[in-house]
């Protein structure tokens, strides 16, 4: 059975402006977020204090501490 196609179906434009206008327009428009400084400043010291907690862990591993040993005498 042979597949029968949809007519096609024009569109008229229902405006003068063109999307890449229409995008401009919306990028230039919009509002920049406002930024809470005291929050972003709370997860980057938190996100400190884990990296030395996970640094202070990592150091105390018997596989990290013999291949510090291993790099001492190297070096």
């Amino acid at each position: 059975m042979a597949a029968q196609s949809a007519p096609k179906v024009v569109l008229k434009s229902t405006t003068k402006m063109s999307l890449n206008e229409r995008f401009t327009n919306m990028l230039k428009n919009k509002q920049p977020m406002p930024v809470n400084i005291r929050a972003t400043m709370q997860q980057q010291q938190l996100a400190s204090a884990r990296n030395r907690r996970l640094a202070q862990q990592m150091e105390n591993r018997p596989s990290v501490q013999a291949a510090l040993k291993l790099k001492q005498r190297k070096g």
